[in-house]
């Protein structure tokens, strides 16, 4: 399994499941097809910053169910056969070499990869504005967020919350993010064509 950059983190384990080992991971996407029989993840600690693969946890996956209404799979990893050991995995994260994952859309990209860029917009009059920058992903429940850092004029850090929706992310392209947020989304003097830094 290849380091943090060249794996993304696709799940949680959220319990175990059963007597035989199996386990429930919650998907970070409720719709992702990237969990498959056969393909090999890695658990790892949450927030963890370990970037190289521990062979004691890496796993083939054997089984894979969908979780009838619910963004949730149940699986069933080679060498985990009791409880025990599933509830040791519990809060790990599921990463996932991106050379195994499903090919995306020329309008698609994964939200870790937004992390670190900076954000913009074009104004009305031509100007590019600077928003801040992803310091991470979140959600509220219905969909996923970007968290964008920015500082205001008195110099405090702030974040702001940009919806992951086709009609406020313009573009993903040269190490920037360029969006069209609605009246209203951004903080104050932002909305009034204010720069963050």
């Amino acid at each position: 399994m290849p380091g943090r950059s060249d794996a993304i983190a696709v799940a949680e384990v959220s319990a175990p499941h059963g007597v035989r080992g199996q386990l429930r991971f919650h998907l970070y996407d409720p719709d992702s097809r990237a969990l498959r029989p056969g393909l090999r993840v890695e658990l790892r600690p949450r927030g963890s910053s370990e970037g190289h693969a521990r062979s004691d946890m890496s796993f083939v996956l054997v089984s894979v169910e969908p979780v009838p209404g619910k963004a949730s799979v149940r699986v069933q990893l080679a060498g985990v056969v009791d409880r025990d050991h599933a509830e040791r995995l519990r809060g790990h994260e599921v990463w996932v070499a991106r050379a195994d994952l499903p090919a995306l859309a020329d309008d698609e990209f994964y939200l870790a990869d937004a992390i670190g860029l900076p954000v913009e917009r074009v104004l009305p009059d031509g100007r590019t504005q600077a928003l801040g920058t992803v310091a991470g992903v979140t959600s509220n429940g219905v969909q996923d967020l970007l968290e964008v850092e920015w500082t205001r004029p008195d110099g405090r850090r702030d974040t702001w919350l940009l919806p992951v929706l086709p009609q406020f992310i313009v573009d993903l392209d040269a190490g920037r993010l360029r969006v069209d947020p609605p009246l209203g989304l951004l903080p104050e003097v932002l909305e009034a064509g204010g720069e963050a830094s």
